[in-house]
């Protein structure tokens, strides 16, 4: 019975590992607000983050020219996630970024609420060894698959963590961006406001003249 919860055990940590680590993405459903690198069929490749699917067409902020482009699915080979992450701009968000912004709340909710769960299996999985000829302390069953959920969960509440740090960023810069375009089209205003009072100077000094 030792050797069956030790595999049980191993195999549940090998399997939190390989979803872990998993990043295939399908083409025709986009992984939406990811950063990702899009490789075409003709061998070329583009990064960027996508923005949504219309129809048979991929729309994505692309990291070169800082704008909406539009990509046809049938042109592309494969998706993958890139190596950096980008704002709604194109711009790159570092690693130190996301993590001066992430919070700690979501990973320590879920990693708690699985190490309870995780506890709980342990503890149904204890007493059917109990209750058998080769007993164990129920304590490590529940240790064990305490640790495995907490540190499931866990991971899951730290992704979603990273997420919101991120669409946080996203958000902030959008905002300063979409500022700082609101002050130069006000500038821009005002100056022709400017230059247009003038010109109406001109040409009364020139009718005064006249």
């Amino acid at each position: 019975m030792k050797k069956i919860i030790s595999g049980v055990l191993i195999i549940s940590i090998l399997n939190l590992l390989i979803a872990c680590s998993s990043s295939t993405l399908r083409v025709d459903k986009p992984p939406i607000g990811e950063s990702v690198v899009i490789t075409m069929i003709d061998g070329t490749t583009t990064e960027g983050v996508i923005l949504k699917r219309v129809g048979d067409i991929i729309k994505y902020i692309d990291y070169q020219t800082h704008r909406p482009e539009d990509v046809a699915i049938n042109k592309i080979k494969s998706i993958t996630y890139a190596d950096k992450v980008y704002d709604l701009e194109g711009n790159v968000i570092t690693e130190e970024t996301i993590s001066e912004q992430k919070s700690m709340s979501k990973t320590l909710a879920y990693g708690f609420g699985g190490f309870v769960l995780g506890a709980a299996v342990g503890f149904g999985v204890g007493a059917l060894i109990t209750s058998s000829d080769e007993s164990i302390p129920i304590g490590y069953p529940m240790a064990g698959f305490g640790i495995i959920g907490g540190i499931y969960f866990g991971n899951m509440g730290s992704n979603s963590d990273r997420e919101d740090a991120i669409d946080d960023i996203r958000a902030e810069r959008y905002e300063v961006s979409q500022a700082e375009l609101r002050q130069k089209l006000e500038e821009e205003k005002q100056r022709l406001e400017q230059q247009k009072i003038k010109q109406e100077k001109m040409k009364e000094d020139l009718k005064k003249e006249n």
